[in-house]
């Protein structure tokens, strides 16, 4: 035999070994999923909410209370008329106008523009006849 024949004679052998006699019967067959079935009054929390199993399912989003457990009657205890929930309001701070900073710089080269004009706002100096150059002092310092 040659090298090809005997690599597809143990190719077909081991297939022939890994498959289970009833490879028909198993793909015919229809799959079934079985669940077990929840205890009555089981709840499941996660990040999604909280769910219940029992006689009547529910479910309720996260920070939504939980409702009483069958054991409890079963009923709601915010369906009780003598229970007021006050309406949850949140908090809005009140609108507070604040003045706009004032630009004290800008307004102390006006002023000295204004008043000397040989000021240099870049320098903050001003040009004299006999001292040369002076700083600026206005009432905006």
């Amino acid at each position: 035999m040659t090298v090809f024949a005997k690599i597809a004679c143990g190719c077909a052998l081991g297939l022939a070994l890994l498959l289970p006699l009833d490879v028909g019967y198993a793909a015919s067959k229809n799959p079934t999923i079985v669940i077990p079935p929840r205890a009555n009054g089981s709840v499941l929390c996660d990040y999604r909410g909280c769910f219940g199993f029992g006689r009547q399912q529910w479910y309720r989003r996260p920070g939504q209370p939980i409702p009483n457990p069958p054991a409890l009657g079963g009923g709601n205890r915010y369906d009780n008329r003598g229970i007021v929930i006050p309406p949850r309001n949140n908090y809005v701070p009140p609108k507070t106008n604040y003045r706009a900073p004032v630009d004290n710089r800008a307004r102390h080269q006006m002023w000295c523009a204004d008043r000397y004009r040989t000021y240099n706002p870049g320098t903050n100096l001003y040009t004299t006849l006999h001292n040369g150059f002076q700083a600026c002092r206005s009432p905006y310092q």
